[in-house]
């Protein structure tokens, strides 16, 4: 039953390298509070079009900007609000967020969602 958090960031190409320098101290941190697995992507270009909206032209990245992907997978909805309530009230983290709000993004370019597996929805209904 897994349950995943996952982050999409509008980064600047030229803040690539401080976003993922970021990203390993925060992974480092999620581990500590027993987060399963964190994953970061960069979004590749594509020629594809198969006749439906792109995910840059539908949360609008800009020419300038680059998109990324964090996933962050957890055992269940509760082992994730256990491990994020944990991380999130962690003052190094925090350092981390103003670091990255400071230097590599507004949080307005940070969107966010919570998935659980598709197992875990039929089961549930």
């Amino acid at each position: 039953m897994a349950h995943l958090l996952v982050y999409f960031y509008k980064i600047k190409p030229e803040m690539e390298e401080k976003f993922l320098e970021i990203c390993a101290q925060t992974n480092k941190k999620f581990q500590e509070y027993g987060g399963v697995t964190e994953r970061i992507f960069r979004l590749s270009p594509s020629t594809k079009n198969y006749g439906v909206s792109s995910i840059p032209k539908k949360l609008e990245v800009q020419e300038d900007e680059e998109l990324w992907i964090g996933l962050l997978r957890f055992q269940s909805e509760k082992h994730a609000r256990i491990t994020m309530e944990a991380f999130d009230s962690d003052a190094e983290v925090n350092a981390l967020l103003n670091e990255f709000v400071s230097h590599v993004a507004p949080l307005d370019h940070v969107l966010f969602g919570e998935f659980v597996s598709g197992h875990e929805t039929v089961k549930s209904k």
